[in-house]
């Protein structure tokens, strides 16, 4: 009789466990597949930058995210994805990096909603500012440059299926520097692989109410002095288009290149010295692959206009080496970059890293 009496207490403890299980369960028991990823990916760089005393830095981009997907119908997936990354003094933010949920299906690509790369950007980001060439070729992180986004939070985007193994394209829209009807971005993006070895990019994006907040570009009087800061936002239209080709004419050769170009448009000046600015852009690349060693050559040119007349300020140009070998997928690195702009006057930056991916 006790035994029996045990037995029953133990029941009613799981009946009870199991019942409160289910009070909190929205949904069926959770049959997602869940995938832990990361890239690891630090570097050791010294800018020598002039008439700065900064020396070697630690720069971590190391990243780590987090994937589920859960079948909805035969033909339609749910997944979902967090990722954080960039380490800097105070750490990284969980979902700093591409953060959304969206819904696939083989036969008609997939759409996403939330924290993602642009069409655009996607492209220009990789492989084409690769090796440091995005000091010259992605400036966006330079106030009164930034005439397309990289990241953007509040965004919906599509991204085709491949067509006949050949066509496949991206659409993107959402709110731009801020969020209220008056400030909107739309963008979007082509590959075309006409041959298997060589492919072709193209893409836009527009938007509307963008913001220079402060106003605190860098521009000089004709006698070369600095132009007092201001202090008034300037509010404007901007415009990025792009073209770029991967050509491969042996499995361990290619040659890259791309072109985009940038307009901004103010509709409200504030402080700044100019109303309209242009800007263009050309990178090209070579990669050599010999078995587990990586050798890549590049060069990365861009010139400006403020109000229709030539400004220097806005050249720059990046000469780029790199030397590589992978132990076991582990791929360590020596970049070489030789940098000439308003705030590197031929100066060569060394960077020492390590990539792989887990």
């Amino acid at each position: 009789m006790k035994n029996v009496f045990k037995k029953s207490l133990v029941g009613a403890a799981v009946l009870m466990a199991t019942g409160a299980a289910n009070a909190y369960m929205i949904g069926d028991a959770n049959d997602a597949n869940v995938e832990v990823y990361g890239v690891v990916s630090i570097s050791a760089v010294d800018y020598n930058q002039t008439g700065a005393n900064d020396g070697w830095a630690l720069e971590n981009e190391t990243r780590v995210g987090f994937r589920a997907a859960k079948p909805m119908t035969d033909s339609v997936t749910a997944f979902m994805q967090v990722e954080s990354g960039w380490v800097l003094d105070d750490g990284a933010k969980l979902g700093n990096r591409d953060t959304f949920v969206g819904l696939r299906g083989d036969d008609w690509g997939q759409a996403r909603f939330g924290r993602m790369l642009t069409p655009l950007y996607e492209l220009v980001d990789w492989p084409y500012s690769a090796s440091n060439l995005g000091r010259t070729f992605d400036r966006g992180w330079r106030s009164g440059e930034r005439y397309n986004f990289d990241r953007k939070s509040q965004m919906g985007r599509y991204d085709s299926p491949m067509f006949g193994d050949m066509v496949k394209f991206s659409l993107a829209g959402g709110n731009g520097s801020e969020n209220h009807e008056d400030s909107n971005f739309y963008g979007g993006s082509i590959s075309v692989t006409p041959v298997d070895m060589l492919t072709l990019h193209a893409a836009f994006e527009i938007a509307e109410g963008t913001i220079f907040a402060d106003g605190s570009d860098v521009t000089f009087n004709p006698d070369g002095s600095v132009k007092a800061p201001g202090t008034d936002a300037s509010i404007g239209d901007t415009d990025a288009y792009f073209v770029g080709f991967e050509l491969r004419p042996m499995d361990n050769f290619n040659i890259l290149g791309a072109y985009k170009t940038g307009s901004y448009e103010a509709t409200s000046q504030g402080s700044y010295s100019y109303k309209e600015r242009e800007i263009d852009a050309f990178s090209v690349q070579a990669n050599y692959y010999h078995g587990a060693m990586n050798f890549r050559v590049g060069y990365a040119d861009q010139t400006g206009k403020e109000d229709g007349r030539k400004d220097s300020d806005l050249d720059s140009t990046s000469i780029s080496g790199e030397v590589g070998y992978s132990f076991n997928t582990v791929y360590t690195f020596l970049r070489l970059t030789q940098q000439d702009d308003v705030a590197f006057d031929n100066d060569l930056m060394v960077r020492i890293g390590t990539e792989w991916v887990f």
